[in-house]
């Protein structure tokens, strides 16, 4: 029978749970028999233990009998109440291999005995599950010095612990992952690590579509199971599940068989189809939305710890930054290179300084204009290349961007190889820090030299051009004047001034030809007497020698109506007629001879023409030498003397 509370001994008085559940015992059925007789040193010993804070207990007798106070009773779980006054072996029968003897060396030796971090695979809720422990053992002397009972202090560690391990192994991850470039290989290498951890059968990592249904998993980690990759259904593992995976619930389940939430065959039968008994499951919410799934598998029943599902939903969130990463770096690490083949490659010139212009950067492009190695430009200044005429331009742009920000647009000349100035047109701005302050330059500049000399040339071109027109002009109003002279006979008038200006657009088609520079005297005399000398009659000789744009002309002219003359009365008039035109240089002078045979006799005009007065005027003015016309009677002969350009 119980002892009422007034008449309990006092080393059973208090108001905690265990105090009453010790009083209301009866412990007339037991060896121990009522509390009054209980030994001193047990007496002394329980008062200590059902008074103290701490989770404490007693060891009784050589069955190990066993007592504790309220702060002991969370340790033996739904074994409380039932504990109280039964042997350590009958409570404790999954873990009795390793607290067993310890307890019975203190028995035997009378010295204490303590633990940290003890491995305990205790059973609760029907499962064995991993607890860790910090205890102590300590001797309950009798008299006579032998051990009458064990007090024991204990403390569960199993949350720091765990924390430790979880801690460990996310370092050894991030390590294994750091380095690592292809998504895949990241999660290949997660999946695996995470399913030797935790000892299971297959691991998969999953991108889930829109619709937070269906996921895909490219390749599982698997150990004593079939794979499972490819696209699967969340829904066919049952609603609840579903439903608690999109609201980024982790899924525990210990055994598919008696969880109430896998009810249902066709449930069931999803999870046999791929061999799993237990499973491990977290989802990643982003942004409200359920974008990835982590899972493991076991083809067991099996516990699994609170610290196992926190350190899945770690590796999920370090799988999917560690992706993230590796995919930042590759659009990076792509960027980069197309903008570092931009730099290398393009033809602008780009620069960057410092705010006291010291290069700190420049592309081939810069380098190769300004005839040195990249290497040679940096820590120099891009003053020390500007040419001094263009020093005051540079200081101001500076000034402007500093004072108003935005960007320059101008042109310098620069040194450049070979010490030749270049122009260059400068687009420049300010490099910015994170704070907004400017910390230094960027310039991109183009040679534009090449630019600059053709539309120098351009100008020139015209203003030559102009010249030009107007000295054709000239000579086609001179054309004019003496062609169409009063008493002339109108059609004969008309061919000869046609004739005149066909050799003009021959002598301005040759010299276009050759840009205006210079014509060669073959050229010239061939292209003027083509419309004369279709057949052999005409022989053409004489080495290489060029002539200036206006000589060219009035050549041309010469050859023109000299031909016209011969084809009117000399010997082109008739079938054997020939005419031979040939010329020589020699010390810097040209010597040209027009001859004609085998025409009619020849009989000096009775007055001056066009072409009589052209040749002896214009053409010995062009040349600067002497034109000397004979009308021999066996054929009309042309002497041209004068030095060559």
């Amino acid at each position: 029978m119980a002892e009422p509370v007034g008449e309990a001994p006092y080393f059973l008085q208090g108001d905690g749970e265990m105090g009453a559940r010790m009083r209301a015992h009866d412990w007339s059925a037991t060896v121990l028999g009522p509390p009054a007789g209980w030994p001193v040193e047990l007496q002394v010993a329980l008062s200590i233990c059902l008074q103290s804070s701490v989770p404490m207990a007693i060891y009784w007798g050589p069955r190990l009998k066993l007592l504790y106070n309220d702060a002991w009773a969370p340790i033996p779980a739904e074994r409380h109440p039932w504990a109280l006054g039964k042997p350590g072996a009958e409570v404790w029968p999954e873990i009795w291999d390793v607290v067993g003897p310890q307890l019975h060396r203190v028995m035997a030796s009378g010295v204490g005995f303590s633990a940290l971090n003890q491995l305990l695979m205790m059973e609760r809720q029907g499962r064995q599950r991993e607890t860790w422990w910090n205890y102590s053992f300590t001797p309950i002397m009798g008299a006579d010095g032998k051990v009458l009972g064990i007090l024991n202090e204990g403390l569960e560690v199993t949350d720091r612990v765990q924390l430790e391990q979880r801690q460990d192994f996310l370092l050894r991850l991030s390590d294994a992952l750091r380095g690592l470039a292809d998504p895949r290989a990241i999660i290949r290498t997660a999946q695996r690590m995470l399913g030797e951890r935790l000892g299971a059968n297959r691991v998969g990592y999953g991108e889930v579509d829109e619709t937070e249904r269906w996921f895909t998993t490219a390749e599982t980690w698997v150990n004593g199971v079939s794979p499972r990759d490819g696209t699967h259904d969340l829904a066919a593992f049952g609603k609840p599940v579903w439903v608690g995976l999109r609201s980024g619930e982790p899924l525990v389940v210990e055994d598919t068989e008696a969880d109430p939430r896998m009810d249902g065959p066709d449930v069931r039968a999803a999870f046999a189809a791929i061999d799993v008994r237990s499973a491990l499951t977290t989802s990643l919410v982003k942004d409200g939305r359920m974008v990835g799934v982590l899972y493991v598998h076991a083809k067991e029943p099996r516990a699994w710890s609170r610290s196992d599902s926190m350190l899945l939903s770690d590796v999920a969130e370090r799988i999917w930054a560690e992706v993230a990463r590796a995919g930042a770096e590759a659009l990076a690490s792509a960027t980069e290179e197309r903008f570092r083949r931009i730099f290398e490659q393009t033809s602008d010139l780009i620069v960057t300084s410092t705010l006291d212009r010291t290069i700190t950067s420049a592309n081939p492009a810069a380098a190769a204009a300004l005839g040195l190695e990249v290497s040679d430009l940096i820590g120099r200044k891009t003053s020390d290349f500007v040419l001094a005429d263009s020093q005051s331009i540079s200081d101001s742009m500076l000034r402007r961007k500093l004072q108003e920000g935005g960007t320059t647009r101008y042109e310098v000349l620069v040194r450049g190889r070979s010490g030749e100035p270049l122009s260059v047109e400068i687009n420049s701005g300010l490099t910015y820090d994170g704070d907004g302050q400017p910390v230094g330059v960027h310039l991109v500049a183009r040679d534009n030299t090449e630019r600059k000399k053709w539309e120098n040339h351009q100008r020139l071109l015209v203003g030559e051009l102009n010249h030009r027109v107007k000295n054709t002009l000239a000579i086609v109003q001179s054309l004019t004047h003496q062609t169409f002279r009063a008493g002339s006979p109108p059609e004969q008038s008309i061919r000869a001034f046609e004739g005149r200006l066909q050799a003009l657009a021959a002598a301005h088609n040759l010299l276009t030809r050759e840009n205006w520079e210079a014509a060669s005297i073959g050229d010239v005399v061939e292209g003027a007497l083509r419309p004369f000398c279709s057949d052999a009659r005409c022989t053409i000789k004489g080495p290489p020698a060029r002539v200036p744009p206006q000589t060219a002309v009035s050549l041309t002219l010469t050859m023109h109506e000299l031909a016209t003359n011969a084809s009117k009365y000399g010997s082109l008039s008739v079938p054997e007629g020939t005419i031979a035109v040939r010329w020589a240089t020699e010390d810097g002078r040209l010597m040209l001879e027009w001859t004609e045979a085998g025409g009619p006799l020849v009989a000096p005009p009775t007055r001056s023409g066009f072409g009589t007065r052209l040749i002896n005027r214009a053409l010995a003015a062009d040349l600067g030498g002497t034109v000397n016309l004979d009308y021999a009677p066996d054929g009309v002969r042309c002497r041209i003397e004068a030095p060559l350009p």
